[in-house]
């Protein structure tokens, strides 16, 4: 089993996967070096790796931290895009409608009564001065993973593409830089340098470092190109739309350079239905997709990510 170097959340699913592996009647060996290194000295039957998927590495589960601290998932090809049961739209229908939305709006409570986000956040502002009737548009670094497998658009041209639009058709988007985003790499800072010049020569663009949840909240939707910020977005209820390939793309309107309009239409004209079914896919991706350490859902999620080892491993 190929360990990462984890903050809390990743070492309590960490612990929790070798709980249930145990329970089994598996042997573990721990392996602390890069795969590369490790795999060469170990004879193992069954590996499973942290933050990888079957394009970085030979292995038989991969598991990754999702768009909440506390929200894992593990899959025999990898998490996000990659993730075999996300290749197309999961069933929904034996969601139960209201039991989705109750728990969709004690998701959304929690965000807005702590401000916490899986990156660090400023605190909430008791008051902020927003433009009116804006687009949310997060950023994020080229290094990350499915900017750099799943996005059709390189960081930077999605700043140039989405602020030049706005120029052009008069409409508000308020940018909020990555805190992930460096001064010291090149890459990085052309991003930084492009929104804030277009916030400071354009009278439809903004730059705001507030709390990504007060950001949200106050927009009409949110553009981006595959960003967790956007599977927030739709805790918030808010209408996304999507420019990259993601697992929540299910629930959002895949936009391109094209149809921009038709993506503020979209928005615009986002509907309780819309709304509804996206509350349906959040409550399936808590409970059926995913594994939560939290724990109100923790014997829940031993019981489920132990039937599922179970199947994959022939125990």
């Amino acid at each position: 089993m190929r360990l990462t170097a984890s903050a809390e959340h990743w070492a309590g699913f960490e612990r929790l996967l070798k709980k249930c592996l145990s329970g089994l009647g598996h042997e573990l060996i721990e392996q602390i070096d890069h795969p590369s290194i490790a795999d060469d000295l170990r004879d193992s039957r069954f590996r499973i790796y942290a933050h990888k998927t079957r394009r970085d590495v030979i292995g038989d589960l991969f598991y990754k931290q999702m768009y909440l601290p506390e929200l894992f998932t593990i899959d025999e090809l990898g998490w996000g895009a990659d993730h075999s049961k996300m290749q197309e739209l999961p069933d929904l229908l034996n969601i139960q409608q209201e039991q989705a939305e109750k728990f969709v709006a004690s998701l959304r409570l929690k965000f807005l009564e702590t401000g916490a986000s899986k990156l660090a956040q400023p605190n909430r502002a008791e008051s902020i001065s927003l433009p009116d009737d804006y687009i949310f548009v997060p950023t994020q670094t080229p290094r990350d993973y499915v900017q750099v497998h799943h996005a059709p658009i390189s960081g930077l041209s999605f700043v140039h593409l989405i602020a030049g639009w706005a120029s052009r058709s008069r409409q508000n988007v308020v940018f909020k830089l990555h805190p992930g985003l460096y001064h010291t790499s090149d890459c990085d800072q052309e991003i930084i340098n492009a929104v804030n010049e277009y916030a400071a020569t354009s009278d439809y663009v903004f730059c705001l470092q507030a709390n990504v949840h007060d950001l949200i909240a106050g927009s009409k939707g949110v553009f981006t190109i595959n960003s967790g910020v956007g599977f927030e977005s739709l805790i918030h209820g808010k209408p996304v739309v999507t420019f990259g390939d993601c697992d929540y793309k299910w629930v959002t309107f895949r936009a391109n350079g094209e149809r921009l309009d038709e993506a503020r239409e979209f928005v615009g004209g986002y509907t309780d239905q819309l709304r509804r079914e996206a509350a349906r896919f959040i409550y399936y991706y808590f409970f059926h997709h995913a594994v939560s350490i939290e724990d109100d859902y923790i014997t829940e999620s031993e019981s489920r990510l132990t039937d599922y080892l179970a199947r994959q491993t022939g125990k």
